[in-house]
């Protein structure tokens, strides 16, 4: 289900923008059985929103190890170099660690002729504004009406930013 673009940045435990710099997997076995587990390494270059672990490794359900392969249907590839901005939630206690699975990754692009970084959903399409995050992932042909550009990635961020500070709890009442 889509999420409004505050519910996704309230959701996540934390956003960072990040590259992947290694993706592992291998067999986990639990009270349901033995499956496979992915492990994706991130070199994390800004923290948006929370406090993540250092170094962040996002664990989810799937991977390939030799001729086996386990695939969750619906959650985003993950490229070793690819940045992204992640919203993440519940890392290591849910089966795909991104609020809203897909809707929670947002690749992030170099246009070689401005030497801006653009940021994109994660099925590819460009992300004109923070209210196309609630758009269904195959209604790409419905993205950009009217929008000259795709946002930036310092754009996105700072819209990030703003939605995080409006929700933040109030601070505790001192009863001095």
């Amino acid at each position: 289900m889509a999420p409004e673009f505050d519910s996704l940045v309230n959701q996540a435990d934390y956003i960072v923008r990040g590259t992947v710099t290694a993706i592992t997997s291998e067999w986990r076995s639990d009270a349901h059985g033995q499956h496979i587990i992915t492990k994706v390494k991130f070199d994390v270059s800004e923290v948006i929103k929370g406090i993540p672990p250092s170094p962040l490794v996002l664990v989810m359900l799937g991977g390939r190890i030799g001729n086996y392969q386990m695939v969750v249907e619906g959650t985003p590839n993950f490229i070793v170099g690819e940045e992204s901005i992640l919203f993440v939630h519940g890392n290591g206690r849910q089966f795909f660690p991104l609020v809203a699975i897909m809707y929670g990754m947002y690749p992030v692009s170099l246009d070689t002729a401005s030497g801006q970084r653009f940021v994109h959903r994660s099925n590819g399409s460009p992300l004109y504004d923070v209210k196309d995050v609630s758009l269904p992932m195959t209604a790409a042909n419905a993205l950009g009406k009217g929008a000259a550009r795709p946002l930036t990635s310092a754009e996105f961020t700072g819209k990030i930013r703003a939605s995080a500070s409006q929700h933040q709890p109030p601070p505790p009442v001192n009863a001095n």
